[in-house]
Formats: C-alpha cells, sequence, structure tokens
C-alpha cells in the first residue's frame, strides 16, 4: 500500500514539473551582444530562446544608473510578482539558488529591475550564476515558469558594455535642455563658458536621434535704439548657431529667432538687470520614444 501512495506522489509531481515550463539558453545558442555603444547609452542583450531577449542599459548621467528590462514576446496580461534568483549552474551540485528580490511585473509592461538589483544580477552573472525569475505564467494555467539568463559566453561582451560605460557623458539630456548665454554691453563674442556649455550641448546632440528640434532665441537690453538691438539680438543667435555647426551639428534642425528688447526678464533701469536681458537663450525639444 505504502509503494502504491510512493508511485502515485511520483506521479503527481513528475506531471507537475511538466507541466512547468524553462527558458533560458544553453551551450549551444548562449548569445551576449553589446547593441548600443555611444557616448549616452551602453546597451548589453541577451537572447532568451522562444521567450524574448533582456537587456542591461546605462545611460549619460551625472548618477550611477543601471536598468534591466526582460522583454516577452508576449505581454503581461495582469500584474505579478515574480521572485529573482541567482541559480547555479547544473555543472555546481549541491550549491542552492540564493534569492535577490522580489519583482513586480505590471501588466503589459516588460520586467523590470533597476539600480542595485540590476547591479547585483551582473555580478552574479560575472561569477558564473544564472539570474532567474519565478512567477505564475497566466498563460500556463498560472504554472510556476522560470526564465533564466545563462552566464556562457557573458564575460567578453561583459567587458565591452564596461568599456563603453567608461566613455559616456557626466550628463543627460536634462542637463542640456535647457541653457542661457550671456553678453557684455554690445558684445556678440562668446565667453569661455558659453564655449563650453555650447560643447556639452552639441556632443550630446550628435548621439541622441530623438533630438528633433535645437531652438535659439538672441535677446537684448533695451539701450541703443530698436532697430540696433534688433540686428543685435540676431547676431548673437546666428553666432551660436555657427558654432554648433563647427563643432559638427547639423543646420537642419536648428531653428533661430531674434526678439530684440522684447521679453525682458529683468528690470533694464540697472546694471544687473541689463545684464540678465542681453542672453541667447536655447531650449531643446525631444521626441519621447
Amino acid at each position: 500500500m505504502k509503494k502504491i501512495i510512493l508511485i502515485t506522489c511520483l506521479l503527481c509531481n513528475s506531471n507537475t514539473f511538466a507541466m512547468s515550463k524553462s527558458y533560458h539558453a544553453n551551450m549551444d545558442n548562449s548569445l551576449w551582444f553589446v547593441s548600443n555603444a555611444s557616448p549616452i547609452q551602453c546597451t548589453l542583450a541577451h537572447k532568451i530562446p522562444r521567450y524574448g531577449q533582456a537587456h542591461f542599459e546605462v545611460k549619460a548621467s551625472k548618477q550611477i544608473n543601471l536598468d534591466f528590462v526582460l522583454q516577452s514576446k508576449q505581454s503581461m496580461p495582469k500584474t505579478s510578482v515574480a521572485t529573482l534568483k541567482s541559480v547555479p549552474p547544473s555543472w555546481l551540485p549541491g550549491k542552492v539558488p540564493e534569492e535577490i528580490e522580489k519583482v513586480k511585473f505590471y501588466q503589459q509592461f516588460d520586467g523590470y529591475v533597476a539600480h542595485q538589483g540590476a547591479w547585483r544580477m551582473l555580478n552574479e552573472l560575472e561569477a558564473g550564476q544564472y539570474p532567474t525569475f519565478y512567477f505564475k505564467d497566466w498563460y500556463n494555467n498560472d504554472q510556476t515558469t522560470s526564465v533564466g539568463l545563462s552566464s556562457i559566453n557573458f564575460a567578453k561582451s561583459y567587458d565591452e558594455f564596461n568599456d563603453c560605460i567608461s566613455q559616456l557623458l557626466p550628463y543627460n539630456f536634462d542637463d542640456i535642455s535647457y541653457s542661457i548665454l550671456k553678453y557684455n554691453k554690445n558684445g556678440i563674442q562668446l565667453s569661455n563658458f558659453s564655449k563650453k556649455r555650447l560643447k556639452m550641448i552639441g556632443d550630446y546632440i550628435k548621439y541622441d536621434e530623438n533630438v528633433s528640434v535645437v531652438l535659439i532665441a538672441g535677446y537684448s537690453d533695451s539701450y541703443g535704439g530698436r532697430s540696433h538691438n534688433q540686428t543685435l539680438s540676431e547676431e548673437r543667435a546666428v553666432s551660436v548657431k555657427k558654432y554648433l555647426e563647427e563643432i559638427g551639428l547639423t543646420d537642419d534642425k536648428i531653428q533661430v529667432a531674434a526678439y530684440g528688447e522684447k521679453h525682458h526678464v529683468a528690470d533694464n533701469r540697472d546694471i544687473l538687470g541689463r545684464m540678465q536681458n542681453r542672453r541667447v537663450v536655447i531650449s531643446i525639444e525631444r521626441e519621447e520614444i
């Protein structure tokens, strides 16, 4: 009787295991590659056979950052919680999986791990471990499904990824999207500060294909006559445009406007106010993806 019960339980466990699904690359198809390498973004990608693709992404910024995205061919039908574990490879018997963190997979969105959790995943991969997500799969009658990253063939692409990170710009789009350049009385020459600022803008825009337009607006104070000030504001704006072109920007994204004495931001009756009004404002618009 005990043998019959034992055999029945083993069959139940076997059926349960068979109903579970596991997605991961093996020795023959584990592929890692750097899919994006520029001074504004580095992306390390990994294909997961039959499931989709995963990638790690670091963007240009003043802050240390890293995001991990798990892209499935089938979108999440409902929000659920997944357990992320570091799983030892099959050739290391006796070593048990270690939980990294709980991750919420949101309905209709890709799986996402940010900051320290994502860095932990990279560290585990570097150590030869397999970061693996476990969750109940709605498409498979809520059976436990695992989706794992393979550390096979990881090292070389990871070295390339780190090389890319070391070349990232130390600022992002928000840091250069709005700038104000100041001028001396009747001046149109760019100061050293203004040139450095424009160099930052140029270095970023050259690599960001989503930047749609660079708006350059010239202004003056109210001293010297309206016609003179209008011309002065135009010359200031045009000189900024020319400098951006000299450092590699194409003029198809640059728009120039001049407003002369209009739109003052400070009182023209004192020196400090007039200094604030003698300016060129650079606004950069970007199409969000």
